[in-house]
């Protein structure tokens, strides 16, 4: 998986939490460095100390999500790692439990991953733990990540995942009941009584 296909299972807030994490004038200068191409079109000519956090998110996320550029999404994935080692190096570790060689794990089973996340989830918020999991690969199935990582409830087969609301098409209800004919459901104007 290269780290654009990583990145398209980010939602546009995670990336934006991504990028607030890092360093902005580090992350300016490795794509300087890097992907000259990428520093001029968006940041020549800017001081690192002036281009606010929504600009160089926006232009990223333009480069990540439409242009495709691999070179950015290593070089976020890359700072973001660095920037995230404690959780990085402690993920690592849980799973060289499993092999030493990493890149062999096929699947981590439901019970080990679930284990996992509660065990870095004592030290590091759920969100990180997340955007760890996605960047890196982490060999958890979709189930676990949604239900423990993104905070989505699985639905059961074949029932719908929410009633739906009174008033709407499915149910055919409406929302409220209409006032019986020749009733009123406020009061008749001059109908209050003064003592």
């Amino acid at each position: 998986m290269t780290s654009i296909e990583a990145f398209s299972r980010l939602s546009a807030e995670r990336f934006a939490r991504l990028i607030k994490s890092l360093d902005r004038a580090v992350l300016l200068d490795f794509l300087r460095r890097l992907e000259p191409a990428v520093y001029a079109r968006y940041f020549k000519g800017f001081r690192p100390q002036v281009l606010g956090r929504k600009r160089v998110t926006e232009a990223l996320q333009f480069e990540v999500y439409e242009r495709k550029n691999e070179t950015v999404g290593d070089i976020l994935t890359m700072l973001w790692n660095q920037h995230h080692r404690d959780l990085y190096h402690g993920m690592l570790a849980l799973v060289k439990t499993l092999a030493e060689d990493v890149e062999t794990i096929e699947k981590i089973e439901d019970p080990v991953a679930v284990g996992f996340i509660e065990t870095l989830s004592a030290r590091f918020d759920r969100e990180d733990i997340l955007i760890c999991v996605r960047l890196n690969e982490v060999r958890f199935s979709e189930g676990v990540i949604a239900e423990h990582l993104e905070g989505q409830a699985p639905a059961p087969a074949g029932e719908p995942e929410a009633p739906a609301p009174a008033g709407s098409p499915e149910t055919g209800l409406a929302a409220e009941s209409p006032p019986a004919s020749g009733e009123s459901s406020a009061p008749a104007p001059g109908s209050e009584k003064n003592s």
